[in-house]
Parts: C-alpha cells; sequence; structure tokens
C-alpha cells in the first residue's frame, strides 16, 4: 500500500507548491484553462524553470507553447464533441433511424479511423470551427462574469459540457526532468483528423523551410493564414517559440494522432534553456 497514488485538488497543490516543483516527476488532470488553472501552471512552470536556473526568456517560451499546447488539447475536445453531436443529427435526419440504432452506428463510425475521416465530407468545417469558438467564447464570459449569456447560449454550453462529461474526455499533463531534459507531455481524449494532421504536417515542413532561411516569422504573413485553421495555428506558435530559442522542434515537438486521442510531447534540453542563446 506504500505506492498509492496521491491525489491533490489545485488549492492543495497551490498549497505545496514549493514542494511540488522540486519533484522530477508530475502528472495534471486539467479540466479546463479557467484564470486559476493558467496561474497555477504558469507558478508550477516557474518554479520549475527557476529550479533549473533557466533563463526568463526561455521560461516564457516554454510556458508559452505549453499553454497554446493545453488550449488545443482543450479545443481538440469541444472539436470532437460538436463534430460527434453534428454527425448524430445528420444519421438521424439521413436514416431516419431509431436513436438507439443510431447510436450503434455512430460508435462504429467514430471508432474506425477511416469511416471517422470519411464523414468529414458530410460536416461543414466551417460550422464546427464557429461553434468550437462559441463555446470558448462562452466559457470566458461566465469566468470574467463581464456579462451574462442568453437562456439560448447557456443551454448550448451546458449541453456540450455534459457530453464531454458523459464521454469521460480529459486532458492529462506530464512534467519529467531527467538530467539533461525538461519533457512535457500533453494529451486529450479525442483523436485529430487524417485531414487536419496531414495540413498540420505540411504546413509544419512550410514553417521549417522558412526557418532555414532566416525568415520562419514570415510563415505569419496573410498568405500563410489559410493553411493554419484547426490546431494549425498554435502548433506554428510552438514551432516558432523552439525557433525562438535556436531549437528544431521537428526535433523536438512532437504532435501524434491516436486512435482514440492527440498526444502532444514537448522536449527542451536543460543547457539550452540554461544558456538563453536565442536566434532571432
Amino acid at each position: 500500500m506504500g505506492n498509492q497514488k496521491k491525489y491533490l485538488n489545485s488549492k492543495e497543490i497551490s498549497n505545496r507548491l514549493s514542494e511540488i516543483i522540486k519533484r522530477n516527476y508530475l502528472h495534471f488532470e486539467i479540466k479546463g484553462l479557467t484564470r486559476d488553472t493558467r496561474d497555477l501552471v504558469s507558478n508550477i512552470v516557474n518554479g520549475i524553470t527557476e529550479r533549473l536556473e533557466a533563463d526568463p526568456l526561455s521560461s516564457f517560451h516554454l510556458f508559452s507553447g505549453l499553454m497554446e499546447a493545453l488550449l488545443n488539447a482543450v479545443k481538440g475536445n469541444i472539436r470532437y464533441t460538436i463534430f460527434k453531436d453534428e454527425l448524430t443529427k445528420r444519421l438521424i435526419s439521413v436514416e431516419n433511424t431509431p436513436h438507439d440504432e443510431v447510436e450503434k452506428l455512430l460508435d462504429v463510425i467514430l471508432d474506425t479511423k477511416t469511416l471517422r475521416d470519411s464523414m468529414q465530407r458530410y460536416i461543414v468545417p466551417d460550422k464546427i470551427k464557429k461553434e468550437v469558438q462559441r463555446i470558448l467564447t462562452l466559457e470566458e464570459k461566465l469566468r470574467v462574469k463581464k456579462q451574462e449569456i442568453s437562456t439560448f447560449d447557456r443551454e448550448i454550453l451546458l449541453r456540450i459540457r455534459e457530453q464531454i462529461r458523459k464521454d469521460n474526455r480529459k486532458i492529462s499533463m506530464k512534467i519529467r526532468i531527467t538530467g539533461n531534459e525538461l519533457m512535457i507531455r500533453i494529451k486529450n481524449d479525442a483523436p485529430v483528423m487524417e485531414s487536419d494532421m496531414s495540413r498540420i504536417n505540411e504546413s509544419r515542413s512550410k514553417h521549417n523551410e522558412l526557418f532555414k532561411e532566416g525568415k520562419s516569422s514570415d510563415f505569419f504573413r496573410p498568405e500563410n493564414l489559410d493553411e493554419k485553421e484547426s490546431a494549425g495555428f498554435g502548433i506554428a506558435m510552438i514551432d516558432e517559440g523552439y525557433y525562438n530559442m535556436g531549437l528544431d522542434p521537428l526535433e523536438l515537438f512532437t504532435y501524434m494522432q491516436g486512435k482514440h486521442s492527440t498526444t502532444v510531447y514537448l522536449t527542451y534540453p536543460i543547457d539550452k534553456l540554461k544558456a538563453g542563446a536565442f536566434s532571432f
């Protein structure tokens, strides 16, 4: 029983922060990017990088990349939930079958990569993108309490929240420190679509080519904006952080597609974090 895991809530983590940042392995489960969550992650990262005697600018790039990865994970869970909801509506309207039969068919489609990807042709990508942004905006309005939301919007938000809870979609973050590397793994319980994955890889390769020409920031010029849908823009920002640190993200930052999940691996050489020798 001595190997039993100890689970702490955010308040307990904050109270024991000085102890926690001394550990070489940390595992967190994140439900959403609230202001408190951002502050807590910031304090954890700052504590770890200070402990490693990292350059302040490298700490900034690391934290910025981490937040982009976490935001992509949040968006990924919401996007997949909306995709599933839209696909359910489509199956009901087209097949005109009982709801329980639709549920079985839906499970088969979502569990089969080729079927899942092919069904995208029946779902308007722009609609999902707008709905994801709408949910994020509604969440932000409720958090900061700047304004009330309509009953209709509240029902939409609660429905998405409930579906995410029902599907048990989580986000986990692991931080591991070895003798020479700081490694972060972020995993969310929603797979990225094959077409999105292909576009992301193509976009990253183009960004890398520009970096080799000494002009990685040109990637963010207007002519490239069409390539950065879905998680692409956030990934480009993570890549740019690596480039600004004189590091190659194609070697140190991996974005992986799983059958039921998406996983990001971020690796930072500790000597580079300390050196602060950045290229711009």
